[in-house]
């Protein structure tokens, strides 16, 4: 028999970026196609997306992809990479297909997602599929078990198990009980709060809190959330509601995925309460609550563009409360806090998670609930995924003390492929592959090379040196003209700007040879003027020569 393969083409020992394939003889299965943040280094960075290579090099034995739950590292990368794979079916609950949809029509991708009834087997190659719901701080997400002929794998991404979630849709416990009894080979579970002992908080608690919040506002009721962190989002403008305000949305990725939530009946809302947006500051701000784009501080945000009084539809004054009721993505930090301070500068009332433990609960199972899975589905094997390798090691304590050999349990700390048969699991070649960024409209197309300019640039600025050659003879012809960008101010560096000019002369002594072919020549003045500014001022511009031939 055939070994059952699981390859994680997002890689690991990262939270975002998920993308994991499951091949059993030659036919392959995807489950998730979710993006990566890129950290302050990738200067100019949009996305990060996986690397497809394999699944491209493979394209005629994929049969299909799951989508377990709406959040953009599960699906935002759909429209970079469904334009390079063959026409393939794609599954996913009502919600996840929604905003799935909304992400594809931004990028005008054309594809018909195929919705997985809960009640159902899917049959797909040689995989049996069966969809189970999970409470999670997105709406409508699922686990999957994936049987196959070696046995059966229990995908556990992104979960909580709240016993009093917002829509009084709790997980299908009995559905995951009943797969456990029938045999799990190997469980696959979200592992990123294994440090956290308990039970994550209920995400029905921030009620409360919303209504703490508002009772002292006296100004605009101001909410912050991820756009598709649809049950906070509801809890806040019901308690705004019932306050006697009236509710706008504002921001792009708010307005939108509202309008689908609402649409399929996860998000519900009098339309009498709500308001257009041009209407914020036409009414008092005590009969106000805007739920507002930017948890994360993103610069060309609503939020933060009405921070610094830049927001055409909104005047944030003193006396208006900003909740932001969420946490920094780890790297956003430096955004947030800067969103704060600059609304704190304008005298609004800032509350946030820092000076208020409770205006964020974790959308993510705590090690009791990770337990939970683990007893309920009673796995043979365990994979821990979605988390950083630390998360990986405490998954791994927590198991071994239930009585699990450290043996059967895998950790990762590179890409590699996994083998899972009935009496083992264990990994095999490492994976090759790319950091496949996304820059404005191009996919894959900056590397190490581009990154290391960019960084070379933002530190030490840059110096173009066009130097005019006759075409017929290749001698200079004109004046050498000197360009710096966040270099030196070019007014009050005349001196250095000289020996620039006549250093570029020296180099050009000798261009016997060299007519057309002005490599030899470019590399020598680089490699030379790199040399004198260093000397001069102690910095290492990135120096681009220009020979234009005239």
């Amino acid at each position: 028999m055939s070994s059952l393969r699981i390859l994680p083409l997002g890689g690991v020992g990262n939270v975002t970026k998920n993308m994991f394939v499951y091949e059993y003889e030659g036919r392959i299965l995807i489950v998730d196609c979710g993006i990566g943040f890129p950290g302050p280094d990738l200067l100019g960075i949009d996305v990060l997306i996986p690397d497809i290579t394999y699944l491209k090099e493979h394209q005629s034995q994929i049969v299909g992809m799951l989508l377990t739950h709406a959040h953009d590292d599960h699906i935002a990368a759909l429209p970079y990479i469904i334009p390079q794979l063959p026409e393939i079916p794609i599954y996913g609950s009502a919600l996840t297909i929604g905003f799935a949809t909304d992400r594809l029509r931004d990028f005008e991708v054309k594809k018909e997602f195929l919705e997985f009834p809960d009640d159902s087997v899917l049959e797909i190659g040689p995989f049996k599929v069966e969809s189970i719901k999970v409470t999670h701080s997105v709406p409508d997400a699922r686990h999957y078990a994936i049987h196959t002929p070696v046995g059966t794998v229990y995908h556990g991404s992104d979960f909580k198990f709240d016993l009093t979630p917002v829509d009084g849709v709790i997980s299908d416990y009995q559905k995951i009980a009943r797969i456990g009894r029938e045999g799990v080979l190997c469980l696959l579970s979200d592992c990123l709060r294994s440090e956290k002992s308990g039970h994550s908080l209920s995400e029905s608690l921030l009620t409360d809190t919303f209504e703490r919040e508002i009772k002292d506002s006296q100004g605009k009721f101001i909410v912050t959330a991820m756009s598709s962190n649809v049950h906070r989002i509801q809890q806040a403008i019901n308690v705004a509601i019932a306050h006697g305000r009236k509710v706008a949305f504002l921001g792009r990725s708010i307005e939108q995925n509202i309008r689908t939530a609402t649409k399929l009946g996860f998000f519900h809302i009098n339309p009498k309460a709500v308001i257009n947006k041009r209407q914020i500051d036409k009414l008092p701000p005590q009969q106000v609550c805007v739920i507002i784009a930017g948890s994360q501080g993103q610069p060309e945000s609503s939020l933060s563009r009405a921070a610094i009084g830049e927001h055409d539809l909104i005047n944030i004054k003193p006396g208006d409360k900003v909740v932001f009721s969420t946490e920094p993505i780890p790297g956003n930090e430096n955004y947030v806090y800067q969103a704060i301070d600059n609304l704190s500068q304008i005298g609004a009332d800032v509350a946030y998670s820092d000076v208020d433990d409770n205006l964020h609960v974790s959308g993510h199972a705590s090690a009791l609930e990770q337990k939970l899975l683990i007893a309920l589905t009673k796995p043979k094997f365990l994979y821990p995924i979605g988390g950083t390798y630390r998360h990986g090691i405490q998954y791994q304590k927590l198991a071994t003390s239930m009585g699990y050999h450290p043996r059967d349990i895998l950790l990762l700390n590179e890409a590699q492929a996994i083998n899972v048969d009935p009496s083992a699991i264990s990994v095999s070649e490492k994976l090759k592959l790319k950091n496949v960024m996304v820059d404005g409209l191009g996919i894959g197309d900056v590397g190490n090379v581009v990154l290391s300019d960019r960084k070379h640039m933002s530190t030490d600025g840059i110096v173009v040196v066009v130097v005019p050659v006759s075409r017929d003879s290749g001698h200079l012809t004109g004046q050498v003209e000197v360009i710096s960008r966040g270099f030196v101010f070019m007014k009050e560096a005349g001196p250095l700007v000289d020996k620039i000019v006549s250093t570029t002369h020296e180099c050009l002594q000798d261009v016997s040879g060299t007519i057309g072919d002005y490599s030899k020549i470019r590399k020598k003045i680089e490699h030379t003027l790199a040399d004198l500014l260093f000397a001069e001022t102690q910095r290492s511009p990135l120096i681009l020569p220009a020979i234009m031939e005239v």
